[in-house]
């Protein structure tokens, strides 16, 4: 949290509308005590995002996103912790002293880099729009790319000129410094002035989720054949532009996420371009670079299924293997689209039109299968050939996670080349040996299962009433807690935090989404008398463990006398009549 006091974080923390913030980006509709929507960081089409402003936090039951305010303008917005304290303290008309905004990168210079971002982009604009555009204008056209696409991707050319934009910074009063950080322009090897990175070239702006602008990507617009005339180049990194961390078309592909339940992955940003003109409003690309686990971790978030739609040539294919591996390492259901070699989505667009493009992505078949049987299979070739695609489906199937899917792709493998499916395991295992660490366990049994229901309805009577906490204490709840998940969003409550803290979202308990369905449904939110209803859930909850407790003694008593041991069989008959006592 930097270096902003504790008590200013709270104040906005207490004082932001969470519904009316969250509601700017999700249509929310009110459900008992809280809000419901369709969740804005996974595609569904059943309402499983829940915000609960009484208590300041969001919870998914589908992805298992949660947090509050700070949490969702970082998640959603791409915002780092001090901009969104910064943005919300400006609403709310709450004062952070300057010097709290001074952790790390200082608050001004980062908003100096998205600023100047800003500035470029307009500028770019304006360019593309005048009479300097003209034939980036018509590549635009040729493309088949539309005035309105245009304007939704911000797009903007960059004139065949040294310094035009570096003059134009500098009589806006912009910083040469700000400006070569963000590598809109290159010091001069004289060491006076600056030249324009990007010239005679297309722009595409990248955008983050929040609106800023964090970097460029330009496109050549004329062959010029000097050695700057790389058809593609892109913004430096900087502190605001990680492009490993960033997929182009982002900001506008979340809706078409939604829509279609799956996301199309592509590998250029004209490609996005083009799509989006063709109505794939779904489809986003990596900058530049091969996927990477961030951009992976991206998608996971927001969709379930995620459609490969790479060039039809051998670096298309080897691509979209590569990506395929990521993506099912996470568990996403992946299909590919295929285009004839020497295609890709761009030209096939321009060629064949957006119908079939559409009947591509909507047909895309399995993209583990197709690389079993359409690739590897017909590969033929030599042995070394053959062992070079074992090798490479043997990496595919330990990508899974899955057990039973991995047993399903082994036998199609060795089904489709024609070999024992006991080598296949045995290569897959051979594998696996090898890059799982020494020290995995299997998880505990418990974490199988529902914790027991007496247990869940304590908690979700305080879920929906908080305030009965000092009551649960004076009751001594948590001594007859068993399950440890349950003592754990016990404990979260008693110590201030939010129940949800104390669930792992990293996957490892797949009972992790009951447990917040069932303790956050708002099943108690109405009642008349919660401290009666509590009292009632609590005397429950103490009746199933004193007959629990029953059993117990029942079998020591039985094994005591068995034993012979006839004084302690008597002791233990009594404790037996005086906890059925209290049963009955």
């Amino acid at each position: 949290m930097g270096l902003i006091p504790e008590d200013i974080i709270a104040d906005i923390r207490d004082r932001a509308d969470l519904v009316a913030i969250i509601g700017r980006h999700v249509q929310l509709k009110k459900s008992g005590r809280s809000f419901k929507g369709l969740c804005p960081f996974h595609g569904e089409k059943t309402p499983s995002f829940h915000v609960h402003p009484d208590r300041g936090f969001y919870y998914c039951f589908g992805c298992q996103a949660k947090g509050d305010v700070f949490s969702f303008l970082k998640e959603y917005e791409g915002k780092s912790f001090i901009e969104a304290a910064e943005s919300l303290a400006s609403e709310l008309g709450i004062t952070i002293p300057e010097q709290a905004l001074r952790g790390g990168e200082p608050r001004s210079r980062r908003r100096e880099l998205l600023d100047i971002n800003r500035v470029a982009t307009d500028f770019f604009i304006e360019r593309l729009e005048g009479p300097a555009g003209a034939d980036a204008r018509a590549y635009l056209e040729g493309r088949g790319i539309g005035t309105e696409i245009a304007a939704e991707f911000q797009l903007g050319y960059a004139p065949n000129d040294w310094g035009e934009l570096a003059d134009h910074l500098r009589r806006l009063g912009q910083s040469a410094d700000i400006a070569e950080a963000v590598g809109l322009v290159v010091p001069k090897k004289s060491g006076q002035g600056y030249y324009d990175r990007f010239r005679d070239r297309l722009m595409c702006p990248i955008i983050l989720p929040g609106g800023e602008v964090a970097g460029f990507s330009g496109r050549l617009v004329h062959d010029t054949g000097d050695k700057a005339g790389a058809k593609y180049i892109n913004s430096p990194e900087s502190s605001v532009y990680k492009k490993s961390k960033l997929l182009f078309g982002l900001q506008l592909a979340r809706a078409g996420f939604r829509d279609k339940d799956r996301a199309v992955l592509v590998e250029g940003n004209f490609d996005v371009v083009t799509l989006h003109q063709a109505g794939l409003k779904e489809t986003v690309a990596p900058l530049g670079t091969a996927l990477t686990t961030e951009q992976v971790d991206q998608l996971r978030r927001l969709t379930d299924r995620v459609v490969l739609f790479y060039d039809g040539d051998r670096a298309g294919r080897m691509a979209a293997y590569k990506a395929l591996k990521a993506l099912i390492a996470v568990d996403l259901e992946v299909a590919i689209a295929v285009l004839p070699e020497g295609e890709d989505p761009d030209s096939a667009a321009r060629e064949r039109g957006s119908e079939y493009l559409h009947q591509l992505v909507d047909s895309a078949q399995p993209a583990v299968e197709y690389f079993i049987y359409d690739v590897w299979a017909k590969g033929g070739g030599s042995a070394q050939r053959q062992a070079r695609a074992l090798e490479a489906a043997v990496a595919l199937i330990q990508a899974l996670k899955n057990p039973l899917k991995q047993n399903l792709i082994a036998g199609k493998l060795a089904s489709a080349l024609g070999i024992s499916p006991g080598d296949v395991q045995r290569a897959v295992r051979g594998g696996q040996a090898r890059s799982q660490p020494e020290d995995r366990r299997p998880e505990p049994a418990q974490l199988r299962e529902m914790p027991p229901r007496h247990e869940l309805d304590v908690l979700s009577v305080l879920a929906d009433h908080p305030q009965l906490l000092e009551t649960a204490e004076e009751r001594d709840v948590f001594s007859h807690l068993t399950d440890e998940r349950v003592r754990d969003m016990y404990s979260a409550q008693r110590s201030g935090e939010h129940m949800l803290s104390a669930l792992p979202d990293d996957g490892s308990d797949p009972m992790v989404a009951q447990i917040a369905k069932y303790v956050f449904a708002g099943s108690y939110s109405e009642v008349k008398d919660p401290a009666h209803t509590l009292s009632e859930t609590v005397a429950s909850l103490l009746q199933v463990r004193k007959r629990a407790r029953l059993e117990l003694l029942q079998k020591q008593a039985d094994e005591a006398g068995r034993r012979g041991d006839v004084e302690r069989q008597r002791q233990l008959v009594r404790e037996i009549v005086e906890t059925r006592r209290q049963v009955d």
